[in-house]
C-alpha cells in the first residue's frame, strides 16, 4: 500500500512539474517585445492603430478581445499580428485570405518578397491567434515557443 502512494504522490508531482513553465494566455505586449527583439525583420515594424488593423485583416469589433499588429513599409512583406479571440479558427481563416491576397499583389509589385508570404507563420494558443512574416520564420517559430515555455 505504501508503494502505491509514493508512486502515485510520484505521478502527481510529474504532472504538476510538466504543467508549470507553460504560459494560459500570451500577454499581447510581452510576445511582441520577445518578436521585435529576437526575430529579424528586413525593415523597423511600426505598431499601427485598431482602425487599420481591422481594415487590413478584414476584422471588425466581434471578431477579437484584444489585438495588436507591427507593419514595415509596402516595400516588404514582413509583419506580425497577435490577436485574443474567441473564435480562432476564424481568425486563422481570415489570416490565410489575408496571406493569399498579399501574395497575388506581391507576385506582380515585389516577386522577391513572395517566398516570405510562402513561409507565413500562424500558431495559436488557447484563444490567441499570431500570424508572423518574415524571412526568419524558423527562428519566429522558435521565439514563440519559448516565450510560451516560460
Amino acid at each position: 500500500m505504501k508503494k502505491y502512494k509514493v508512486l502515485i504522490a510520484l505521478t502527481a508531482m510529474l504532472l504538476l512539474m510538466c504543467g508549470c513553465g507553460k504560459k494560459e494566455t500570451i500577454d499581447i505586449s510581452e510576445l511582441s517585445g520577445a518578436l521585435a527583439e529576437s526575430v529579424s525583420f528586413s525593415e523597423q515594424l511600426t505598431q499601427i492603430d485598431v482602425s487599420n488593423i481591422e481594415k487590413r485583416y478584414a476584422l471588425n469589433s466581434k471578431d477579437y478581445a484584444e489585438v495588436a499588429a507591427f507593419v514595415g513599409t509596402l516595400s516588404t512583406c514582413d509583419e506580425y499580428v497577435i490577436v485574443k479571440t474567441e473564435n480562432p479558427e476564424a481568425m486563422i481563416e481570415k489570416f490565410n485570405k489575408y496571406i493569399e491576397k498579399k501574395r497575388e499583389e506581391y507576385k506582380v509589385y515585389r516577386p522577391d518578397e513572395v517566398y516570405k508570404l510562402d513561409s507565413a507563420v500562424i500558431e495559436t494558443h488557447n484563444k490567441s491567434v499570431v500570424m508572423i512574416i518574415t524571412a526568419d520564420s524558423e527562428n519566429a517559430i522558435d521565439v514563440y515557443k519559448k516565450y510560451l515555455k516560460k
